[in-house]
């Protein structure tokens, strides 16, 4: 993996210092240059987690991908640049009291001065911008605050974010010292591509996180955010690939 190619994809200038400063540049530009999409997975083509096959195609042909590409990847550029990052699978919100795959969200845990934080590129719409603290330490996003919660056994932590008033639950993970790789992850992956229950082998999943706010296309609604003011628009079927090819530089 060549790390210049790499911080250039992101538009970042490699430092010595490995700070939290550094650490919150990294990941909001990334986020801000690589996008999220099931295009692969809507195209039945099998997503490889090998790391030379990520780099190929986030950073050579500068497509998106889904959670354990975008964090994949990532996990091994701040390997590279010295942090000392883990992955950690955590446990997607659907609504109404509904839990999607277990364990089918990959992100980063990235140790740093005394604090532990989570740094996630890959989840879409609601991805933060910037690294969010495990002792409970709200950060201000563009478009809402984000915080993690642990439950009352301290067994269970939640990222959660507010927009209007409220506290919504993102996703759930655990303490426990299980560590995930790209390997152990990846019969997870496999059943995000295949199971008749995922979402995202069956419409357009693609989000594009802008300085003011996000760019989300869900089958065919398109939803543009800018601070708190946000925007839904019923595309027809002729519709869709022109917006694809406009917000993400993707052709169906």
């Amino acid at each position: 993996m060549n790390i210049k190619k790499y911080l250039d994809r992101i538009q970042v200038v490699k430092k010595e210092k490995l700070d939290y400063n550094y650490l919150a540049h990294l990941q909001k530009q990334h986020v801000l240059n690589v996008h999220f999409e099931n295009m692969d997975i809507l195209n039945k083509k099998p997503l490889s987690l090998s790391p030379d096959d990520l780099y190929e195609k986030i950073v050579l042909d500068h497509h998106g991908g889904v959670c354990y590409e975008l964090n994949g990847l990532f996990y091994h550029l701040l390997k590279e640049l010295g942090f000392q990052p883990y992955l950690m699978a955590g446990t997607v919100y659907a609504g109404n009291g509904a839990w999607a795959l277990e364990n089918g969200h990959l992100f980063i845990i990235v140790p740093l001065e005394d604090r532990e934080y989570l740094v996630d590129v890959g989840f879409g719409g609601n991805c933060p911008r910037l690294p969010v603290p495990l002792s409970g330490e709200e950060v201000i996003d563009s478009d809402g605050l984000y915080r993690v919660k642990r439950d009352e056994t301290q067994s269970l932590l939640y990222l959660q974010k507010k927009t209007d008033g409220e506290w919504e639950t993102q996703y759930r993970f655990g303490t426990s010292s299980k560590k995930w790789n790209l390997e152990n992850i990846h019969p997870i992956c496999v059943l995000t591509e295949t199971s008749p229950e995922s979402k995202f082998n069956k419409v357009y999943f693609l989000s594009k996180v802008t300085e003011e706010g996000r760019i989300t296309l869900i089958g065919n609604t398109l939803i543009i955010v800018k601070g708190r003011v946000k925007n839904k628009v019923k595309l027809e079927e002729h519709e869709i690939g022109k917006a694809v090819e406009r917000y993400f530089q993707l052709k169906l």
